[in-house]
């Protein structure tokens, strides 16, 4: 009994651990897509992972998350170190990000879209969020074999 107790908490800790690998992935995606822009000229660190929704479909994970970065005072080169101290005033930027993975092959991502804008941007425009959520949405149901009610129905006579 005491090893189906053990096995069952081992299976819950590797499903949060997976998830948390998860989390982390998109995490690390963002990060390098934002760096890869040629306008950052500094390098930044994560402050925080806001609004984690990860949901599984047939064909493969979804995640969406808002993180918060922060400016560092190293610059944006490659091989630059990873231990940087946060800027006093840096400046700080918010990201939603959606990423669809595939079930066949977790490390493949089936689509991605990732926005990020200036924490000072209170007063973002509601036409650029519904466009956004709008792309978050279709990542979403990448993969996804389309339901099309009564499309093909097929109808079977009575027996004679």
């Amino acid at each position: 009994m005491k090893g189906l107790l053990v096995l069952g908490l081992g299976l819950v800790a590797l499903a949060a651990a997976s998830r948390l690998t998860l989390q982390e992935r998109v995490v690390g995606l963002v990060l390098e897509a934002f760096h890869n822009r040629s306008v950052v000229q500094w390098m930044y660190k994560e402050q925080a992972v806001e609004e984690v929704t990860e949901r599984e479909y047939p064909a493969g994970s979804f995640v969406r998350l808002r993180l918060r970065l922060q400016q560092t005072q190293c610059p944006n080169q490659p091989g630059s170190r990873q231990d940087c101290a946060l800027k006093r005033r840096g400046r700080r930027q918010v990201c939603l990000a959606c990423v669809k993975f595939d079930s066949r092959s977790p490390s493949k991502v089936l689509d991605s879209h990732m926005h990020c804008r200036t924490e000072t941007q209170h007063a973002v425009k509601e036409m650029e969020t519904k466009r956004h959520e709008e792309k978050c949405r279709t990542v979403q149901e990448t993969g996804e074999a389309p339901y099309h009610p009564g499309r093909f129905a097929f109808s079977r006579g009575l027996p004679s």
